[in-house]
């Protein structure tokens, strides 16, 4: 389909700025109207100004996969390691996929334009929580009657089933990969490399076997690590105020002793009571003894008084003497307690802060982290009667069996009430960790785990993320403090589907036996049977054949690890294990969302550093979260989420929602800033459309312009090109430059910015001073061809720069552009912009600047007039310009273009001579008179103008043009009516000829 500018004239719908104005029409017949029509060069292109996604986007798609094995195959360049953090195989994919893989694609494409060998393997993570709910829920029969290996069959067959849809889309959504060699976590090859790297930190200390205080998701039956949390802001708990009698009291408390001496505590978890072994107090604070209720005395921190007496509606009046007794004078006190009589004595811990409670701090130490430490120092062992299901176990006797985030924490509370231990009570709005599968609250819960020790890798960690490259540069912070308080990471897990801690252990003590002769062994098994075998096999045919006799003495452990630590090792299991890098490299880029700053950056920098001392990646780029137009977090609750699907393809109604295809859905998140939140809605797809439209329409003219040029034929060397092509050139090269610079920062949406800045202001100038030449010159006329040679060259590099984003148009421009010689090639096999150093020529910034300027001012006088409707196209009118220099001296270098520039029949150019400008806010005067009834006018107007710091005064005058229009180029230059001005009868005999 070729298509014509619209029949009226070939050039008048252009001279207002407006160069895209094409028809739809297909037709090519002369126009009836116009005689003339045959002997110019009107623009035509088949290269739509609509995209028709829908229809047309899956004809232009290169294959994702050759066009990956091509660049392995052709591309010289250094190597790019771009490795995949790997997505869950869970689901369909939603648009927070759609933004992670696409922003991966815009640095993979641009690397491939730019020669690079790229290596990028997706992958995919298989193991966890989600999965294995799957397959349990294909189980009609109890589950705790299954086996391990049944759920894992099951597990198995339904990852692979997810991972192919979620595989198929990101393909459709034109993302280039290794997609035929992926990787995945439950890969035998994959699981391999993550026990080598588990080995190697257990044989240098890292990785330990403890009782420690750990977050537990009752909910998932499980132990998690911190990056598996996600707080809630608005959790609900009841709280408690709780007396502890005084069994035994220091010497700093003796005096105020009365026989109903108590300890008052502050809890928002009355669950953890039955397992109180102490209360802390801080030694540097002051503490007080007030008189309660029934004659009884508190012992309270002096901050805490006031608010405790409001919350307690009680006035609490201070013993006397009792106004400021040192926390370190309470060591020694002993309290008992309310529900068992046992010891609960009185520590120092300097965790114990003012701002909440009473000052002194119930410690559970089955049950809280700093509890636990605090206890250690002083031999005392927890107790932590919670079983993996979250309640209570027999060691608490009546409570057993009741959730202690339920009936369990209520049942407690009530006890506690009967025993007049209770003060006060109230429900407590707070943050709370819960667990980010189930969206359900944890608890802290003190077993037997594995864990890495991080003690030692700490520094190191955090020195070596100063030398990482982090996107936004605030990541490198946020990474920085989350590892730098991290002590230890629980990596154990009481679940079926994951890789398996394959350790044994003794029945008689219950201690792990693990050597290098276990662990070869556990690994050629793996090799064979990837890690199923642990969970099929018999313990016996698990150890080597040398302890065969002795296998009746040891269990296999069925703990399985975390699944960070499953792609945390990816840097091992994908690029060292596919020979992609060594064991001394990194990869050069990781990229996900901010999230991973306490995930998959944080587990695999620590299990690259502990395994070989390095980080695993130079740069680290991270991405916001979805939002809708309101600035909402989009979720399926809230119902206001938008599939991907939906804005490639379109809903039922398609006038609410249009198939925009995937190159709209690239164009919005290139056009965003990714570094934040984004927003997504009917709103801002319209807005990134017109964008769209801009680029288009611009590459449409360039291509209609360009219908008759064959580069290796017409192109005119550098030196002959007109100055106005020159600056064309330059801003070219600028374009080229800030855009590669932007890209190799990984700032898209600043790339867009100029390449759409770019669509604005070339159109607005050049293309309306470049049009008479290129439609009304004879074909082979050199300032025609010189233009085209620019706009070929400019559109090359225009394309090039919109590529890795636009995907779909590109190829299309390409195939337009190329069209005389066959595009057997995508445009990604052609290379990165080819801009040539002479185009960088700054020096006609200054001359181009003062003309633009100038133009300016004239287009704007030019406006009152064709408001006023004194006349309705520039090429009515003649001027006379009399400019003082600098800009009379640019005004004159480019006399012959002086009607080009201005668009208008006759341009007088006067060298003002004759003031010294002095004051740059001048202000400007101008005058319009009509002369008689003919429709004569004279327009003048006298403006100081400042360009650069240079000062000038520019005189216009504006008058009705003394011949007639040419019936060809319409500019009025003709001496008689209906007969063509003396430049196109030239042209005509060149074009007859």
């Amino acid at each position: 389909m070729t298509y014509l500018v619209s029949s009226g004239g070939p050039i008048n719908r252009l001279c207002s700025g407006n160069v895209y104005n094409y028809c739809t029409s297909t037709t090519t017949q002369k126009d009836n109207n116009h005689s003339y029509s045959d002997t110019l060069n009107l623009p035509k292109t088949s290269f739509s100004m609509k995209a028709n996604a829908a229809t047309r986007e899956h004809t232009l798609l290169k294959d994702v996969s050759e066009l990956y094995k091509w660049q392995e195959n052709n591309n010289t360049g250094e190597k790019w390691i771009f490795h995949d953090g790997p997505p869950y195989a869970n689901g369909d994919l939603h648009l927070g996929h759609a933004l992670n893989k696409t922003l991966k694609d815009f640095v993979n494409r641009y690397k491939i334009l730019r020669g690079y060998k790229v290596n990028y393997i997706p992958g995919w993570d298989c193991h966890g929580l989600p999965i294995e709910v799957k397959a349990f829920e294909s189980f009609k029969k109890d589950r705790s009657l299954l086996k391990p290996k049944d759920v894992r069959k099951v597990a198995t067959d339904f990852a692979k089933k997810e991972l192919k849809k979620q595989l198929d889309s990101f393909k459709a959504w034109g993302i280039v990969g290794d997609w035929d060699n992926h990787y995945r976590t439950m890969e035998p090859g994959y699981e391999v490399s993550q026990l080598e790297t588990f080995y190697e930190m257990f044989l240098k200390g890292y990785i330990y076997r403890g009782v420690k205080p750990v977050h537990w998701s009752p909910s998932s039956k499980t132990a998690l690590a911190d990056a598996e949390l996600e707080y809630n802001e608005q959790h609900v708990s009841k709280s408690i105020f709780l007396k502890f009698a005084m069994k035994k009291v220091s010497s700093g408390l003796q005096r105020f002793d009365n026989g109903k001496l108590n300890a008052v505590i502050w809890t928002t978890t009355p669950w953890t009571i039955p397992a109180n072994l102490a209360i802390c107090v801080n030694a540097g604070l002051d503490y007080v003894v007030v008189e309660g209720r029934d004659n009884e005395r508190y012992l309270i921190s002096r901050e805490r008084l006031e608010s405790l007496r409001e919350q307690f509606k009680l006035p609490l009046p201070i013993v006397e003497g009792a106004e400021a007794i040192k926390g370190a004078d309470l060591f020694g006190t002993v309290t008992a307690h309310p529900m068992y009589g046992r010891d609960s004595p009185i520590l120092l811990g300097e965790h114990v802060v003012t701002g909440s409670g009473t000052g002194l701090v119930h410690t559970a130490p089955g049950h809280g982290v700093e509890d636990f430490a605090i206890c250690q120092q002083h031999k005392i062992e927890p107790i932590s009667p919670v079983d993996d299901n979250g309640c209570f176990t027999e060691q608490v006797g009546r409570f057993a069996g009741l959730e202690v985030l339920g009936a369990g924490n209520d049942a407690v509370i009530e006890e506690l009430k009967s025993l007049n231990s209770v003060v006060h009570s109230e429900n407590y709005v707070h943050k709370y960790p819960y667990d980010w599968r189930t969206k359900k609250p944890t608890i802290i819960r003190t077993t037997r785990q594995w864990f890495v020790d991080l003690s030692g890798v700490q520094s190191l960690a955090v020195k070596s993320i100063e030398n990482i490259n982090m996107v936004p540069p605030s990541g490198s912070n946020r990474l920085s403090s989350m590892v730098g308080k991290r002590n230890d990471w629980c990596i154990s897990r009481q679940r079926y589907w994951g890789v398996p801690i394959p350790v044994f252990y003794e029945k008689s003590s219950g201690d792990h036996f693990v050597n290098q002769e276990t662990m070869s062994h556990v690994l050629e098994l793996f090799k064979k049977h990837g890690s199923d075998c642990w969970f099929s096999m018999e313990t016996a045919e698990l150890l080597p054949s040398s302890m065969a006799d002795k296998a009746h003495l040891y269990e296999k452990g069925m703990d399985t690890m975390d699944v960070w630590f499953d792609s945390g090792t990816s840097w091992r299991g994908v690029l060292v294990a596919r020979g992609v890098m060594s064991m001394d490299e990194s990869a050069d880029i990781y990229l996900e969302g901010s999230d991973q700053h306490r995930g998959w950056f944080q587990s695999s920098l620590l299990t690259s550093i502990c395994a070989r001392g390095i980080a695993p990646y130079k740069n680290v780029v991270t991405h916001g979260f979805l939002l809708d137009e309101k600035g909402n977090k989009q979720s399926k609750s809230l119902g206001n989420t938008i599939a991907p699907s939906l804005i490639i393809h379109g809903g039922n109604n398609k006038t609410e929602n249009p198939a925009y295809g995937v190159d709209m859905l690239r164009m919005w998140i290139a056009t965003s800033d990714y570094t934040k939140d984004i927003s997504v809605g009917p709103t801002i797809l319209t807005k990134v459309l017109d964008n769209v439209k801009k680029i288009r329409n611009t590459v449409r003219y360039m291509l209609g312009a360009n219908f008759d040029f064959q580069p290796e034929k017409h192109s005119v060397p550098y030196h002959q090109l007109s100055e106005i092509d020159k600056y064309a050139l330059h801003k070219v090269y600028v374009l080229s430059e800030n855009a590669t610079k932007y890209y190799d920062q990984f700032h898209f949406q600043k790339v867009t910015q100029e390449v759409i800045n770019f669509c604005h202001e070339i159109s607005a100038f050049y293309f309306d001073i470049i049009k008479q030449r290129l439609y009304v010159e004879a074909p082979d006329n050199n300032l025609r061809r010189s233009s085209q040679t620019v706009l070929f060259e400019m559109l090359d590099v225009v394309n090039k720069i919109i590529a890795p984003i636009a995907i779909h148009t590109c190829e299309d421009i390409y195939k337009h552009q190329y069209k005389y010689r066959e595009p057997t090639e995508s445009v990604f096999t052609q290379g990165w912009t080819r801009v040539k150093p002479e185009w960088n020529n700054a020096q006609l910034l200054d001359q181009w600047g003062c003309i633009i300027t100038v133009r300016d001012l004239f287009n704007r006088l030019l406006q009152e007039v064709r408001d006023k409707g004194i006349i309705g196209r520039p090429d009515e009118t003649m001027i006379t310009l009399k400019v003082s220099s600098p800009f009379y001296d640019h005004l004159k270098s480019n006399q012959s273009q002086l009607e080009d520039i201005f668009c208008v029949s006759k341009v007088e150019l006067v060298h003002d001579q004759s003031v010294d400008i002095k004051e740059p806010e001048q202000p400007s005067t101008s005058r319009i008179s009509v002369l008689g009834d003919g429709g004569d006018f004279n327009c003048e107007q006298s403006s100081v103008i400042s360009f650069n710091g240079q000062l000038g005064l520019v005189d216009i005058t504006i008058r009705k043009s003394d011949k007639h229009k040419c019936p060809r180029c319409w500019r009025h230059q003709s001496e008689q009516e209906s007969h063509v001005c003396p430049s196109c009868v030239s042209r005509l005999s060149l074009i007859k000829k």
